[in-house]
């Protein structure tokens, strides 16, 4: 029995030792997460998956993405690598993602041999609200004429909805039985609605999805105390979706805000004070609040690189009382005039959102004080000219992207 117990001892010393040398020989492992098909969404973030720790700067050394595509490289733990995108991936184009053999820790563990993969963009998918005979639900469609599709049940009215970045989720508002409105979430695929947050009496409105796809920024108008009495102002709040952390971004109650807006690199949200006729900014990393007075309580957009804000206001000059859309850039601290300065009319200007690959933005506006009826014009914000895109009359219908579509064709709230 000794003899065999000592034969069974070093066969498994010899086989542990044989698989210590060949994890040796074979390297540092890595795998990638992608989507069914490798279809990915514009702002799709791609992880990266490694069989030990490795160092932060050696893997990113050996990270490539061709065509090339502006982005971070995020760190989960330290065996997972995140690429996020700062600007879309492009439709009809064949990606290659790329880490390069080379040394992954300080002690030397190397990936071995080159990993690719390969990837492309999905077809994109529109939602919209539709409002008719008392019912108000939403629907997808995608651009090749494929009919239309409800997503959310019938019986569930919904009042405002914001698409997530990514094009993975919605989320909408819809009132609930004691008199207030709920936050409601469904997926990219639909017919999976649920509550997200009961807000019980009070009334949670107008919602936008962070960028990165964490957080939820919404109005909150309190409850009265009674049946009777009226609501309470609105006031900015964050639904953390992670850890469910739910609170007001300002202690201070008697700041107001209404209509939040991420910037792209989802660490600043502004908002709309009506009482006080301003837009605050709040830098959710360092605290820091800047004002920027506005009496429109129009929508803001940001620029790729959360630097920069476009938004409206309205001034009197000698024509009258004239709308202009104005530029905020937090780098120079500087606010200046981009269209309405010498304007002989008032051209109604609104519906801004600025492209995430370039500095072009889109435009509504009157072209003719007899028609109420908005254009749609395409604006190069460094030489000011554009294009007319959208001439329709009256819209009935409120469009958004659920996902951005590529450079020149991303669909903004209408």
């Amino acid at each position: 029995m000794d003899t065999v117990a000592l034969s069974v001892l070093t066969l498994l010393t010899v086989l542990f030792g044989m698989v210590v040398f060949l994890g040796t020989q074979a390297g540092i492992r890595v795998t990638a997460t992608l989507p069914g098909q490798s279809l990915i969404g514009p702002f799709q973030k791609i992880k990266l998956t490694f069989s030990e720790p490795v160092n932060p700067d050696l893997a990113a050394s050996l990270f490539s993405i061709q065509p090339a595509v502006n982005g971070n490289l995020e760190w989960l733990d330290e065996r997972t690598l995140q690429f996020v995108p700062i600007e879309p991936f492009q439709p009809d184009t064949n990606y290659k993602l790329t880490l390069s053999s080379g040394a992954l820790t300080a002690k030397g563990r190397a990936l071995k041999n080159d990993r690719s993969w390969e990837f492309n963009v999905r077809e994109p998918l529109i939602v919209y609200l539709n409002t008719n005979d008392n019912q108000s639900s939403l629907w997808i469609m995608d651009l090749n004429n494929t009919p239309a599709q409800q997503i959310t049940p019938a019986d569930i009215k919904i009042i405002s909805f914001d698409a997530s970045v990514d094009g993975e989720f919605i989320i909408f508002t819809s009132a609930n039985a004691q008199g207030g409105i709920d936050l409601w979430r469904v997926s990219r695929a639909g017919n999976d609605a649920y509550i997200l947050l009961d807000c019980g009496r009070d009334r949670c409105t107008t919602p936008a999805i962070a960028p990165n796809g964490t957080r939820i920024a919404y109005a909150r108008e309190a409850a009265g105390p009674g049946p009777d009495l009226p609501f309470g102002s609105p006031r900015i709040w964050i639904l953390d979706l992670q850890s469910k952390q739910n609170s007001p971004i300002y202690e201070d109650q008697q700041i107001l805000g209404y209509g939040p807006t991420w910037s792209p690199d989802s660490n600043k949200i502004a908002s709309f004070d009506g009482l006080a006729d301003q837009i605050r900014l709040l830098d959710l990393a360092t605290g820091k609040q800047l004002i920027f007075p506005s009496n429109t309580g129009g929508p803001i957009t940001w620029s790729a690189g959360s630097t920069k804000f476009l938004f409206t206001d309205i001034q009197q000059n000698e024509n009258g009382l004239i709308t202009r859309v104005r530029l905020a850039d937090l780098t120079l601290n500087d606010t200046s005039t981009v269209l309405g300065e010498n304007d002989n009319r008032d051209y109604s200007y609104y519906s801004l959102a600025w492209s995430p690959a370039d500095d072009s933005f889109l435009l509504g506006l009157r072209t003719s004080e007899e028609k109420p009826a908005q254009v749609f014009a395409v604006i190069d914000l460094n030489i000011l000219d554009g294009i007319i895109i959208a001439d329709r009359g009256r819209l009935h219908l409120q469009f958004t992207a659920l996902e951005p579509v590529g450079h020149g064709a991303d669909l903004p709230t209408i």
